[in-house]
């Protein structure tokens, strides 16, 4: 990184997992300072609105001035509504992530809504079996998928959170912020994993599409977490990306 560039990190989780999920790629940001992994469960305070929007409301709060952020799956949708309330953010790097998560027409790539009513109805029958199976579709797609999936079991949300959880799925569903995506004005990043089940690579053609300006790297050989199972590779697209960008 440039010396005289003085940047705050903030690093957003995705669905069923903690913040602590960032734990161990942190340690490969040892040239970065000021990051800041906010449990997005927990940072809507006392407010009984647990959606994307107030999570992003929240966060405007708390980032400081010239953020990066570094959003991974469902974290992503936080960052893009994030953009319409601060102008606190530099640039934003999206991990596995999409505008748009289902499967629409004319918007292949993402995911069936079958399957995301699969994994509502195993998450409202059983939570922690749903958690289970979720971390299964994250770890698919990797060289070392069991390494994968035991790690990201260490990490899971807890039961208290099922509400949220819940409700983040229901609204999932409904989201398309392709619009917002396509008007962003700053430097964006998206990695993408070879093999993700969830978002796929090919993505990357629909989302240049939305956004010519946007730079997209894939990671081969991982699923829907390469920053767990390819963090040294995942932290070089986002180190390359920062010096030539911002």
């Amino acid at each position: 990184m440039k010396a005289n560039k003085k940047l705050n990190y903030v690093l957003l989780h995705g669905w069923g997992v903690s913040n602590n999920v960032w734990k161990s790629f942190i340690l490969k940001l040892n040239n970065f300072e000021n990051i800041y992994t906010p449990c997005l469960y927990d940072i809507y305070g006392h407010s009984n609105d647990q959606g994307f929007e107030a999570a992003a409301k929240a966060l405007s709060k708390k980032i400081k001035k010239n953020s990066i952020v570094i959003a991974w799956s469902i974290g992503g949708l936080i960052a893009l509504r994030l953009m319409a309330l601060t102008a606190k953010v530099r640039a934003i790097i999206f991990i596995a992530s999409s505008p748009c998560f289902i499967n629409k027409e004319g918007w292949p790539n993402g995911i069936n809504k079958n399957s995301l009513i699969e994994l509502k109805k195993r998450f409202s029958s059983d939570a922690a079996e749903g958690l289970k199976h979720f971390a299964g579709l994250v770890a698919y797609g990797d060289m070392s998928s069991s390494v994968t999936n035991k790690t990201i079991r260490q990490y899971l949300a807890t039961e208290k959170q099922s509400q949220i959880l819940s409700s983040w799925l229901s609204e999932l569903e409904k989201i398309d912020q392709r619009d917002q995506f396509a008007a962003l004005e700053i430097p964006v990043q998206i990695i993408l994993g070879q093999n993700d089940i969830l978002i796929k690579s090919n993505i990357q053609n629909q989302i240049r599409q939305l956004n010519p300006y946007t730079h997209s790297s894939i990671i081969k050989d991982c699923g829907h977490a390469p920053f767990i199972s390819k963090p040294d590779e995942t932290y070089k697209v986002i180190n390359k990306f920062l010096n030539e960008r911002i």
